[in-house]
């Protein structure tokens, strides 16, 4: 069984989810990122936060990709 194709410019997040999204990398980024440039135990914790919504919304997306496949 092959994997389907999928196509490169398509999103796997909804528009209407895009910015919430993009505010849990940010928040990632700031602490681990190349140029990271938060080091506090508060910015490693928020980072730590994000990354624990940024993945249940993920696995939340791809049970729902399952149901509607």
């Amino acid at each position: 069984m092959t994997a389907p194709i999928r196509q490169p410019n398509v999103s796997l997040v909804p528009p209407q989810d895009r910015e919430v999204v993009d505010e849990w990398i940010t928040r990632i980024v700031a602490v681990v990122g190349r140029d990271a440039r938060e080091h506090s135990p508060e910015a490693c914790r928020t980072a730590a936060e994000a990354a624990e919504e940024l993945s249940a919304y993920l696995w939340m997306l791809r049970a729902l990709r399952r149901r509607t496949a």
